[in-house]
């Protein structure tokens, strides 16, 4: 059965959930028993299948990426309403946000419930169940990262019991982390190399050791962030590189995973490309910072980034999605997770702080090769390896899930780099609010510094 005939499925079985309380998940009056579920591979197959789905929705997958990219330096906004994410003067009551977080918790509220169906009623076939619980454990591993990235210390669920969920305490970032790392690892174990579907829409080994090798590189873990990305570089299945043009399409060969999308377009490609038949200008183009940053002969600034003016002022726009409709048959584009092209920058990131300077390097110029840049000097110094990484980073992944917010709190950057070109800026702006509705809910919740 095809990936999007089982979604289409599944929407038909199951309602949406909704959050109603930060963990408590009401369930859908005409919602399948589990039981019915977790005893049959094709209806637990469409479970699965829909948390993906859910994750390439408007939030989290499509706004939290434009509120991440105005948080940092890369993004500002034409929509005056949209300023209090430039500024970084977020409310605690602001809806996207809050829809952001519950999104989140929803697909790991979802991934809970499969892993404890999977064991609570032992009625799917042995390959199903262990490909099911990967996925599951990849999910709520992906939600996770992005929870901690964006809030910082943010309630750790594992279970569906509302008695041990609706009350939970912040935890500490290190016991997240470590939650993330123990899922990632146990679904490198279960997970085969080959993709479920004919698509690259469900994850597979290659996308944990991806995530993973990410995950190691955000704790410091140089030596186990380089293994874990060579694996995914050595496996051959997404390189050589391929032109600019063509990476974001369903299935190019660079992409490790994407989600899918029925028509074939992305609601953050409908965000960035100026709608042709109303306007010419984009309501979120690249600050001046930003587009400074591309070399004269970047074919990046030229593939992914294009200009138009408004009110008599230049701007850019991101283009790395072309399509603002339904595609045309070979067109499609499906929103990217994860590509190849992150784990050279990982694995280069990781030997430059080995001292394998020589390493990094020849990781950075396969990037900067297909970019059209001459390749940087094999004896160049590790300081400035490092800088040349976060410079490559910054050009090669922008607008793709917040990379930029994330790498500079990563590297300890984010202070140093807001506080030169923002104003306002406060220390304190480097986590989200934590959403007023969730506090009001949760007494045992406590909010962000910084934020009332």
């Amino acid at each position: 059965m095809s990936y999007r005939v089982m979604c289409f499925i599944l929407c038909g079985l199951l309602l949406t959930i909704s959050c109603k309380q930060l963990i408590k998940v009401d369930s859908p009056a005409d919602e399948i028993p589990a039981e019915a579920i977790y005893t049959d591979d094709r209806l637990a197959d469409a479970a699965v299948a829909d948390l993906y789905y859910q994750l390439s929705d408007y939030f989290p997958g499509n706004i939290l990426p434009v509120l991440n990219g105005m948080t940092a330096d890369e993004l500002t906004t034409l929509n005056s309403s949209q300023l209090k994410f430039v500024n970084n003067a977020i409310p605690s009551e602001d809806v996207q946000v809050l829809s952001c977080w519950r999104k989140l918790y929803q697909v790991i509220y979802g991934a809970n419930a499969m892993l404890e169906g999977i064991t609570q009623y032992n009625g799917l076939s042995p390959a199903k169940a262990r490909q099911l619980a990967g996925e599951a454990m990849f999910l709520r591993a992906f939600s996770y990262y992005y929870l901690v990235n964006c809030w910082g210390e943010v309630p750790l669920i594992t279970v569906t019991d509302i008695n041990q969920t609706a009350l939970a305490p912040n935890a500490r970032i290190i016991a997240i982390y470590q939650q993330i790392t123990r899922d990632l690892s146990d679904a490198s174990l279960l997970l085969s190399a080959s993709y479920v579907t004919g698509e690259k829409v469900r994850a597979n080994k290659w996308s944990v050791l991806s995530m993973l090798a990410r995950v190691y590189l955000h704790q410091g873990r140089w030596a186990e962030a380089a293994a874990a990305a060579s694996q995914v570089i050595n496996a051959g299945d997404y390189t050589p590189l391929i032109s600019l043009d063509s990476v974001f399409l369903r299935n190019s060969r660079p992409a490790i995973l994407q989600l899918w999308r029925p028509e074939g377009y992305t609601f953050i490609g409908q965000f960035f490309l100026p709608a042709a038949a109303t306007s010419n200008f984009s309501f979120y183009p690249f600050t001046n910072d930003f587009m400074q940053e591309f070399e004269p002969s970047d074919k990046r600034k030229s593939s992914w980034t294009n200009s138009f003016v408004f009110a008599g002022s230049l701007y850019y726009n991101a283009c790395k999605y072309r399509n603002r409709s339904a595609a045309a048959p070979g067109r499609e584009e499906y929103l990217m997770m994860l590509r190849i092209e992150e784990q050279y920058l990982i694995r280069a990131e990781a030997a430059a702080m080995l001292n394998q300077t020589s390493t990094a390097i020849a990781d950075l110029n396969v990037l900067r090769v297909r970019a059209g840049l001459p390749p940087l000097s094999a004896d160049t110094m590790r300081d400035s390896c490092l800088v040349y990484v976060e410079k490559e980073r910054r050009r090669e992944l922008f607008t793709e899930w917040g990379d930029r917010w994330i790498s500079l709190s990563r590297t300890q950057r984010l202070d140093s780099v807001m506080k030169a070109l923002k104003p306002g800026w406060k220390k304190t702006a480097a986590l989200y609010p934590i959403p007023q509705e969730e506090l009001n809910r949760n007494p045992n919740l406590k909010q962000n510094e910084g934020y009332q």
